[in-house]
């Protein structure tokens, strides 16, 4: 039986049920009619399954030969259930609870229908938030309909919170300067998203950046003034919104500006919590500040303008969370700060030292640990990095008691990365969240991942997609900094950077291209395979693999004519190099547009575009 979350405790016991035609899906007088959707849902995938449409009533009892759902007394969020020859019992003790038993006996179905083993479940969280964090604001913004798509997935995982970052992708009154060409969210639409979540017992936790990357914001004629740094005019870069652009902290007209902005956006969530981020401040004191932090301390800057942030917030009796990534760089301020906030705790390396959890839990701060699911500047995520990330990162939240687990989805460099890779991390970080006890081997962890989520009987999906993660040799986050030094000079890299991006060789770089092409045939075999529902997903992974492979030839071409580095062939000549790129991201452009508004995927056209300019102009 392959479940995830893995149940805490399930028993096997003989026999089995077989759903028939007669079988009912009955709700118990106790039920709410918010139970009725899910219980609508679980007839679908049986639907799905078997081909037998399950009629559903209402009852102070159970039949014979039904699936019967009830609630009862019981811990937060738990469920129990009971497959017997009679029957399915599906007890929550909350409508959440219930919600959660509806999903497991889901994946049952998925498993093993129409004849179902006999067992028994009792189940519960190991933590009480087990979060996801998604970023729509470094170039994509998803449409509504895409974020339902989210919602319903990470219900279906037990995901019970969710964010969005957002920096200037929310249609803000009065800042259409900032936001246009952006297709930002609409007020209305994240009403509406708010009120989706809530049916499915998701917390949609606003999140805004009100401190430091406020790049879009503070490149504007209107607001400029407040950046910490001096604006200048320069041609975009994705380096240069991701480096710079935090707010001047002694401005006053700061504070009133994040003041605004707030006043719109909190009224818009039924979360009691809200997420100023405060991360990576990297300019303070570096600029109109520098006096005053060699005076006071870059710390005390920085804890002093959050606690105004923070104070902003609390008008409106929300409890605050913020990243510790600046508190943890300046231990001295952590005294400063109240004791009644939310630090989330980020680390994303696949090895990641626990002492930043330790301390924060020492300063007796409710925290939650942030792992990552590792897809930022990538087109396919690096699997190996991001569980070892994740369940460490898990662990140590157990260890330290933290509140909650918020799995993180980053889109540097232009968002590059498309939505389906990111959701194995993000079904992996909801097993682990669920039951911090699940320790099962990470090829055991992708053939189950392929099973439940993509409806893949060979389990091989995610396996091959782990094997592509490792064939990216030369990604597009290199693949930016190298051109825009080369035609900007900025960033300057350095000897320690080209070492790192230039180090494999082109034999290294033509046995990728091989594996690759090696990997996409047997996706392609396996599809049959593969739930009908998927072929978005499977054309995402296409279009990934395509582009990893191009990217890789791309490096091939830069060590010989650039570097001039003459150490093997090419894999493909600079302009059939070219002519396989502009159609690689005519096909991007088209995966892009079925789950995301147009947002900014021209910058990701524009500048393979005059890379392959470049690539033509080696000839001539």
């Amino acid at each position: 039986m392959v479940l995830l979350p893995m149940p805490q405790k399930i028993e096997n016991r003989e026999g089995n049920f077989t759903i028939f035609y007669d079988t009912k899906i009955i709700l118990d007088e106790s039920c709410s009619f918010d139970i009725l959707e899910e219980a609508l849902n679980l007839k679908k995938e049986i639907f799905k399954r078997i081909k037998i449409m399950l009629p559903i009533t209402k009852s102070f009892k159970k039949d014979i030969n039904s699936i019967y759902l009830k609630k009862t007394e019981g811990r937060k969020e738990s469920y129990e259930i009971e497959i017997s020859k009679d029957g399915i019992v599906i007890t929550g003790s909350d409508d959440a609870g219930l919600f959660y038993g509806i999903q497991t006996l889901k994946q049952i179905v998925r498993n093993s229908a129409p004849v179902i083993p006999n067992l028994y479940i009792k189940d519960e969280p190991s933590f009480e938030v087990r979060g996801f964090y998604h970023d729509i604001t470094r170039g994509k913004v998803p449409t509504l309909d895409t974020l339902k798509e989210l919602v319903d997935k990470a219900s279906f995982y037990k995901i019970n919170q969710l964010q969005l970052y957002i920096e200037h992708t929310f249609a803000f009154k009065n800042l259409s300067e900032m936001w246009l060409g952006a297709d930002p969210l609409t007020a209305e639409e994240i009403l509406i998203l708010d009120e989706y979540c809530r049916k499915k017992h998701i917390e949609l936790v606003p999140s805004l950046a009100t401190f430091g990357h406020l790049y879009t914001l503070l490149t504007t004629k209107s607001y400029r003034h407040l950046c910490e740094l001096e604006v200048k005019d320069k041609p975009f870069t994705w380096y240069d919104r991701m480096a710079h652009h935090t707010i001047d902290v002694s401005n006053e007209e700061s504070l009133k500006l994040i003041d605004k902005m707030l006043e719109e956006f909190i009224p818009l969530f039924s979360s009691d919590k809200f997420n100023i981020c405060c991360d990576e401040t990297f300019d303070i004191g570096e600029g109109k500040n520098k006096g005053l932090a060699e005076k006071v301390g870059k710390g005390h800057l920085y804890v002093e303008f959050l606690n105004k942030i923070v104070n902003c917030v609390k008008k409106y009796n929300k409890k605050v969370m913020f990243w510790g990534d600046i508190v943890l760089r300046h231990k001295e301020v952590l005294k400063d700060l109240p004791k009644n906030l939310i630090c989330l705790n980020w680390n994303y390396a696949p090895n990641p030292c626990e002492d930043n959890i330790r301390i924060i839990s020492e300063c007796n701060l409710e925290q939650y640990v942030c792992p990552g699911v590792g897809g930022w500047n990538l087109l396919m995520n690096i699997y190996d990095s991001a569980f070892s990330n994740i369940k460490n990162m898990v662990q140590y939240g157990k260890k330290y008691n933290a509140k909650g687990v918020l799995n993180t989805d980053w889109g540097d460099f232009g968002h590059i990365n498309l939505y389906q890779s990111s959701i194995i991390g993000m079904i992996y970080g909801a097993a682990l969240s669920w039951n911090a006890d699940y320790d099962e081997d990470f090829n055991v962890v992708d053939k189950n991942i392929s099973k439940i989520e993509y409806g893949d009987n060979a389990e091989n999906l995610v396996g091959l997609l782990r094997e592509l993660s490792r064939c990216q040799l030369f990604p597009h986050n290199y693949i930016a900094i190298w051109w825009y030094n080369k035609i900007y000079s900025e960033p300057q890299i350095t000897q320690k950077q080209k070492e790192e991006f230039f180090s494999l060789t082109n034999e290294q770089y033509e046995q990728a291209h091989i594996k690759i092409n090696e990997i996409l045939d047997s996706i392609l075999k396996l599809s049959s395979h593969v739930s009908v529902d998927k072929s978005i997903d499977l054309q995402e992974f296409y279009v990934a693999a395509r582009g990893i492979t191009l990217q890789n030839a791309l490096a091939v071409v830069i060590r010989k004519y650039d570097l001039k580095k003459e150490d093997g062939i090419l894999i493909y000549e600079p302009e059939k190099l070219a002519n396989l790129i502009e159609y690689w991201i005519y096909d991007y452009m088209e995966v892009w547009r079925k789950r995301n508004k147009e947002s900014e995927l021209y910058r990701i056209r524009d500048f393979y575009k005059e890379i392959c300019g470049y690539l033509r102009d080696i000839k001539k």
